[in-house]
């Protein structure tokens, strides 16, 4: 009896092959995606690294030491730049995730006794950095610092005991002014909150593919299409009549979210999400990421046949599209390969939308684009949808 308990229980498994795809399969391909998306990250010696831009003023006369110094950073890529703009339009486009900029007669500034100058090192982050990699840079550009400072005091012989000591005092009591700041137009630190928010916002609008497909699924099955075909209304109205309600649930989802993080979160001792005097670009972003999710939506319930092939389909690919389109793990971790892989996922264009506008307090000329290809793929894919549903609702 339990043999056949047993065999009955094997059988219906075999039978059922989207369950399979989703024990077997999934696994394989998250290994795979997070594999490729972390192997620089873990490894130390990849030119794939994250880059840090350093820039000197050329009267430096040490230049060339203290760059060695940088170039020894563990974790980071080093590259230099001519000039200060060119750094700054490096961070900003993304090329880099952070930058040091060295001041004119820098090395007076550390080997001065003085602790104040008008001139201070500064160090740039890009608005998308997790604040633990900001203090890893941070931490990684004084300790190129105290190790030239040390090389610098043991390097002349002719100093004598107390003059040395007096050096190595100084050099332990000056902590050296530094400033920071985060590649937007407001000097304001972005928060965890901002980043967190955005990602997961854009996750689970894109589940309303389980309730699209389980819907339009059981018309079918119920026969409710064929009964729609007889209204004398275009079958463009029918799918649109789909797509506004879950706009709407996309709306309402949305707006709940922001306002967990704006008020709910500092309630709970955390940092609250700041919106800036461009936050009115969230709406026309949202309502296009939205688009995006429904339609991608409908074309996958319109293609399914069982709504077990929709759930399981739907689901996959959005673990799939937000693993590789930085909601899972940030693109600038990845290698080159695989951020241009994650520049051709919706997910990822919502998500450069938000940061542009959270993080980077930038306006439409920077946001915009996102907007744009979000829309174009929201009508790309409802014409298709368009197209599967207007053979469904044909009477045979």
């Amino acid at each position: 009896m339990l043999f056949a308990v047993i065999k009955k229980e094997l059988l219906l498994v075999s039978r059922d092959i989207h369950a399979l795809l989703v024990l077997f399969l999934l696994p394989i391909v998250f290994i795979l995606i997070m594999s490729l998306a972390l192997q620089d990250r873990m490894s130390g010696e990849s030119k794939d690294r994250p880059a840090v831009g350093l820039w000197m003023a050329a009267d430096n006369r040490l230049n060339g030491e203290l760059s060695q110094h940088f170039q020894q950073l563990e974790g980071v890529r080093v590259e230099n730049f001519e000039s200060p703009a060119e750094l700054t339009r490096a961070l900003q486009q993304g090329e880099i995730i952070g930058g040091v900029m060295l001041p004119t007669r820098f090395e007076k500034i550390i080997q001065s006794p003085v602790t104040e100058h008008s001139e201070k090192l500064r160090v740039l982050y890009a608005a998308t950095l997790p604040g633990s990699m900001r203090r890893s840079i941070l931490g990684a550009v004084r300790q190129a610092l105290g190790a030239y400072q040390v090389n610098q005091l043991f390097k002349h012989d002719d100093l004598s005991e107390s003059e040395r000591q007096q050096r190595v005092d100084h050099l332990l009591g000056r902590s050296l002014v530094v400033t920071e700041t985060y590649g937007t137009e407001k000097e304001s630190q972005p928060n965890s909150v901002q980043q967190s928010v955005p990602a997961w916002l854009i996750f689970a609008m894109f589940f309303v593919v389980l309730p699209i497909s389980t819907s339009l699924l059981t018309e079918r099955q119920q026969g409710t299409l064929h009964r729609l075909q007889t209204l004398p209304v275009p079958r463009s109205y029918l799918l649109i009549g789909k797509l506004i309600p879950y706009l709407g649930i996309n709306l309402i989802q949305a707006a709940l979210m922001l306002l967990v993080g704006i008020h709910l979160v500092p309630l709970l001792t955390g940092e609250g999400l700041q919106l800036n005097g461009q936050s009115w670009l969230l709406l026309p972003l949202i309502v296009a990421t939205s688009l995006s999710a429904i339609s991608f939506a409908l074309l996958i319930a319109t293609q399914a046949k069982t709504t077990e092939q929709a759930t399981t389909l739907g689901g996959i690919s959005n673990l799939i599209l937000a693993a590789i389109g930085g909601i899972m793990v940030p693109t600038f971790v990845m290698p080159e390969l695989m951020q241009q892989i994650a520049a051709l996922s919706p997910m990822n264009w919502a998500l450069e939308g938000f940061f542009s506008i959270l993080l980077r307090q930038g306006g439409w000329a920077m946001a915009g684009p996102e907007i744009l290809k979000l829309l174009a793929f929201s009508g790309c894919l409802f014409l298709l949808s368009l197209h599967s549903y207007k053979g469904l609702t044909e009477i045979k």
